[in-house]
């Protein structure tokens, strides 16, 4: 599976655009402002239905234009398929595959595993537990057929939780008819999350093994409640006991919406033991770890969109960060404001963007790497 074109029309500062790409390794380059990072937000766009950047969706419309659309083509399973969004200032939009009107994001999202790495990733280790349960849940999605139907049910449930807990009802048989749905989708959540990060440790462990500041890491899942058995008696107890709580403040205090994945070194936050740069350095080992595995797990080629690499990294941490990538399954697509901060660290074929002023053209006709 790869990205194989895109065409762009009123997106940004990019008017139109038709482009080719490689199915390994995309190198756009171009000033600051220039509309690099544009290109990488329109991928993502496509494969989750929101911009990294804004969230405004009207922001990305050209200036005075009245919609934008993407159009792309995706190499998958020996076929091609199409895949169109259109989106307009009122934030009505169309999303359609091979020509037929899409009604689930989650359909056109599970044809692109796109992960995104760029300055703001290291919410990943300074953020909430949002941010990281949005990273390994994206995996999980891409691996195990059955999570997103589940994720989807659980969320519906716990709305209707929530929703009894803020009309200050005593408890009586609807919080007993919603806490035994809630409680036991949780606990299939809590068994799924727990098989994918078991197996993305030794995917990660395997990409850092020679790498001295990252041969003690652990991944550890809270799971939003005191889990100690995983099973629907413990959580439900767990519930009741919380529940003059909850009605308190009118929302549920436990449960997988809750979960956290804590990341550790030697046994500390690796926050509080890596450096700046040796997280840069984990970030990376992270991203490409979890698309090993979505390719080896979920038959899939991942796409990796890497926004401004040489920033902020050290020659030692630049090697290593291309060492892990030189093992990536994915299709990748990076940013630079020069193309000799990236080329020389590059043994794989790549295809070479300049943009400019929000034109964008391919420019590696000139023999140096096709």
């Amino acid at each position: 599976m790869a990205l194989t074109s895109l065409q762009l029309l009123d997106f940004r500062n990019i008017q139109q655009a038709q482009l080719e790409f490689h199915s390994d390794w995309n190198l756009i380059c171009g000033a600051n402002g220039s509309g690099k990072t544009s290109l990488l937000e329109a991928i993502y766009l496509l494969a989750h239905g929101r911009s990294f950047r804004t969230g405004k969706p009207h922001k990305v419309i050209r200036h005075e234009q009245a919609q934008y659309t993407l159009f792309a083509r995706v190499d998958w399973s020996m076929q091609q398929i199409a895949l169109g969004m259109q989106r307009d200032r009122q934030g009505e939009w169309q999303v359609r595959l091979n020509g037929e009107t899409v009604q689930r994001l989650a359909d056109c999202a599970s044809l692109l595993p796109v992960q995104l790495v760029q300055p703001e990733s290291f919410r990943l280790f300074f953020g909430g537990p949002k941010e990281r349960r949005q990273f390994f849940d994206l995996g999980l999605f891409h691996v195990e057929p059955s999570f997103y139907d589940i994720w989807l049910r659980f969320h519906k449930v716990l709305k209707q939780r929530n929703a009894l807990l803020k009309s200050r009802q005593a408890y009586g048989p609807q919080y007993q008819y919603w806490d035994q749905q809630f409680v036991e989708l949780a606990v299939q959540l809590q068994q799924l999350r727990l098989n994918y990060l078991s197996t993305l440790s030794v995917a990660l462990t395997e990409l850092t093994s020679s790498v001295p500041s990252l041969q003690k890491l652990q991944l550890e899942l809270t799971a939003g409640w005191q889990c100690r058995r995983n099973d629907t008696a413990e959580l439900q107890q767990q519930l009741q006991d919380c529940f003059p709580m909850d009605l308190k403040f009118g929302y549920s205090q436990l449960g997988p919406q809750k979960a956290d994945l804590r990341l550790k070194s030697d046994g500390e936050a690796v926050e509080d033991v890596l450096s700046r740069g040796q997280l840069k350095v984990l970030l990376f080992a992270l991203k490409v770890a979890q698309s090993n595995v979505i390719a080896q797990r979920g038959h899939k080629q991942p796409l990796l969109l890497i926004d401004d690499l040489a920033s902020e990294l050290d020659d030692q941490s630049k090697r290593q960060i291309f060492n892990f990538l030189a093992q990536l399954q994915s299709q990748v697509f990076i940013t630079a404001i020069e193309p000799d901060q990236i080329l020389p660290h590059l043994t794989q074929n790549a295809a070479l963007f300049h943009v400019e002023h929000g034109q964008i053209k391919r420019t590696d006709d000139d023999g140096r790497r096709t």
